[in-house]
């Protein structure tokens, strides 16, 4: 089923998954995100200007699709934390999904990205999290109706 009304971000989810389009469950799940930033895809324009013209053309041409980032409640113990460090000291290429639930519907985007930024916060007297920053390489599958 598509979502097909305005719903709240509350059944966000991020999935560090096995392959692109792959499936998704409470293994892939990353669990404890506190905060998931927005995924803003652009194009990058290019000016076009020859002698005599009087307007300036634009020229479109690849996608650069950003990069996210993540704050989670730190587990060190928790499989899909331990993925998220892992591929960060490796520098691994890693696919990973966002998906919006809405009752019984949902709606995916898949990516690959690296973990470009891994940030352990130390705070007295509150919990731990961990600031990641995942940046794109290469297409965004979406899935926005899915059946």
């Amino acid at each position: 089923m598509a979502i097909t009304a305005p719903f709240t971000g509350q059944k966000t989810e991020l999935h560090n998954t096995t392959s692109l389009s792959g499936v998704l469950s409470d293994d892939t799940l990353v669990g404890e995100v506190d905060e998931l930033g927005s995924l803003e895809v652009t194009r990058n324009m290019v000016d076009l200007l020859s002698y005599g013209d009087d307007d300036l053309r634009k020229l479109v041409t690849t996608r650069d699709n950003g990069s996210i980032s993540a704050t989670v409640s730190w587990m060190p113990s928790d499989a899909e934390h331990d993925a998220l460090s892992t591929d960060f000291l490796a520098g691994t290429l890693g696919t990973y999904a966002i998906q919006w639930v809405s009752g019984a519907s949902d709606a995916r985007v898949d990516f690959s990205a690296y973990v470009s930024s891994y940030s352990i916060s130390h705070p007295k007297d509150d919990k731990v999290t961990v600031a990641v920053e995942l940046t794109i390489s290469g297409a965004v599958t979406y899935d926005l109706t899915p059946a």
